[in-house]
Formats: structure tokens, C-alpha cells, sequence
């Protein structure tokens, strides 16, 4: 099972802040934009569906953008691309501002890096915050430390209140959010956690937007369950995570939250399918690089 790490101790944090305890993952979440989940269920005699994806490489692809059919990184239409998850009190600086921070306090026996999700009420409150499970063993040793524990503290005291916009595509119910965690790794500027606009991509080639309306969709239905993962029935939310940057370029693609290695290499393979943006995510009305998570949740019926 994927998701939450309760293994050997490691436990979520509520509210509160007392009395740490594990928590079961459920079996579906609520649609944000960082976060983009889609539930995949295979049968066991499933057939395998393999499609083109016609990728922009020169500078004439480039130049044709503004005349190529388009779709948004989810929704139903092109014009869909408009920030409504939720929002940090202070907006996306002061959240990156926030984990910046943090980071920078944080034990210098942290090394590993790490990704947090946050769990928030419908009213936009805090009410967990957990590690995902890592894909490595010494990130997994590292998430059950005292000092990885003591971080996760230090962010639920900072990131407690968040605004959840209302309106007609909003369910009025909670929503989670997930953060990266830069530990010990080379400095570079960290990306935005949102932003006010989200890219758009390339229609697939022998695509229309009637069968193909957002691009994690189409990426999805490219997920083949691995046979070793159907005999052992083995299940699970695998976490993805990309970045979108300045340039529409899509880069830093890795597992954010493990399940098996198999199941995290489909992950990370139909990830590789996802083309550059034709146009980039913005902030402001300028151009900015934006981090995504996209949970697969790998389910046999």
C-alpha cells in the first residue's frame, strides 16, 4: 500500500500536534492543482492501450504553437487553466518563503528528500501532515528519525491555515496538498508550490479533444498494471512528481510516494510521456517554473 509512511513508528501529525498516530489512505481524493489524481482501475485480463504522442523538438514546432490544438494539464477544456486549489495565507511566495525556511533549520543530518502532504479541512485547516513513502531505503530510515519527525512538527505550526476557494466546481469538502522537501541537496531555486495560471500541451497526435481532454488524462491511459504487481496483487497510490518550468520544459520527474518498484517504474514511465507545455505556468502574468504531483492510484478489481 502507498502513500501514508506509518511503517515502523512513523506516524502523521494532527492539528493538535499530540499524540502521533497512523492513518489508513482512502481510497479516493479530492481534485487540486498541484495534486492531480485519477483513479486507474485494472481488470486482470484488461487490454494494454499504447498511443503516439507527437513531441514538439524544432523551432518551427515552436512558431506553429499559437495555430496546434492544445489542452489543459486537466479539465475538460483549453481554457482551463485558472489556479482554483487551495491557496497559502500570503500566496505562493510566502509559502515557498515558508518551507524555505524550514528547510534551512532543519538538522543537517537530513539529507534525503522528502515529500510531506498535507491534509486540510473543508474550512481550510491543517489537520494532518505526513511523510510519503519513500522510495529508498535510507530516505525511509531518514523519514523515521527524530529530527525528520521534528521537521514535520516545525511545518504543521507554519502551515496551518489555508484558504479554499467556493464556486460551482468546488465539492465543499477538504483537499490535501503535497510539498517537497529539499534535504541536503545542491542549492537551487525551489519552484512555486501553484500559481495563477497552469500550462497548457500539445493535443496528441489522432487525438481529439472530445476523447482526450486534459493531458494527465491521456497519460494515464497509458499505465500498464505490471504483471508481477496483478499476480501478487499488489495495490497502491504511487506519487509522481514533475516540474513545469519558466520555458513550458518539463523536468525533475521522480516517485514522490512509493508503493513497489514496479509499480513506481510504470509511474514514472507514463510520466515520461508528458511533451513540454506550449505555454508555461504563470504568476502575475510572468513566466515561472511550478512543481505538480500526480497520484496514480493502481487498483485491481
Amino acid at each position: 500500500m502507498g502513500g501514508k509512511y506509518v511503517a515502523n513508528g512513523l506516524c502523521s501529525y494532527s492539528n493538535t500536534l499530540s499524540s502521533p498516530r497512523p492513518k489508513t489512505i482512502s481510497s479516493t481524493l479530492p481534485i487540486s492543482i498541484m495534486h492531480l489524481p485519477i483513479l486507474l482501475r485494472f481488470k486482470l485480463a484488461a487490454p494494454t492501450l499504447v498511443l503516439a504522442w507527437g513531441l514538439l523538438g524544432s523551432p518551427l514546432a515552436h512558431a506553429q504553437a499559437q495555430t496546434q490544438p492544445t489542452m489543459p494539464l486537466f479539465g475538460t477544456e483549453a481554457t482551463t487553466t485558472k489556479y482554483d486549489g487551495p491557496q497559502f495565507a500570503g500566496g505562493p511566495d510566502s509559502l515557498r518563503a515558508v518551507v524555505e525556511r524550514t528547510i534551512r533549520q532543519a538538522s543537517p543530518t537530513l539529507t534525503e528528500q522528502q515529500f510531506v502532504r498535507l491534509e486540510l479541512t473543508a474550512t481550510g485547516q491543517l489537520a494532518e501532515l505526513y511523510y510519503l513513502a519513500p522510495a529508498s531505503k535510507a530516505a525511509q530510515k531518514q523519514a523515521r528519525s527524530a529530527e525528520a519527525q521534528a521537521l514535520a512538527q516545525q511545518l504543521a505550526q507554519r502551515l496551518g491555515t489555508w484558504y479554499l476557494p467556493t464556486g460551482p466546481n468546488q465539492s465543499g469538502k477538504g483537499t490535501s496538498f503535497t510539498i517537497p522537501l529539499a534535504l541536503g541537496s545542491a542549492p537551487r531555486p525551489m519552484p512555486l508550490l501553484y500559481c495563477d495560471e497552469h500550462p497548457t500541451f500539445p493535443l496528441p497526435a489522432g487525438r481529439t479533444k472530445r476523447n482526450t481532454p486534459n493531458a494527465m488524462s491521456f497519460v494515464l491511459m497509458q499505465v500498464r498494471y505490471p504483471v508481477e504487481d496483478l499476480r501478487n496483487k499488489v495495490q497502491g497510490k504511487v506519487y509522481a512528481y514533475f516540474e513545469v518550468s519558466e520555458t513550458g520544459a518539463v523536468e525533475q520527474r521522480r516517485i514522490a510516494g512509493s508503493v513497489s518498484p514496479t509499480l513506481d517504474a510504470e509511474a514514472l514511465r507514463v510520466l515520461q510521456i508528458l511533451p513540454n507545455a506550449l505555454t508555461p505556468p504563470r504568476y502575475q502574468g510572468k513566466p515561472v517554473r511550478v512543481a505538480y504531483v500526480l497520484p496514480v492510484n493502481f487498483t485491481i478489481q
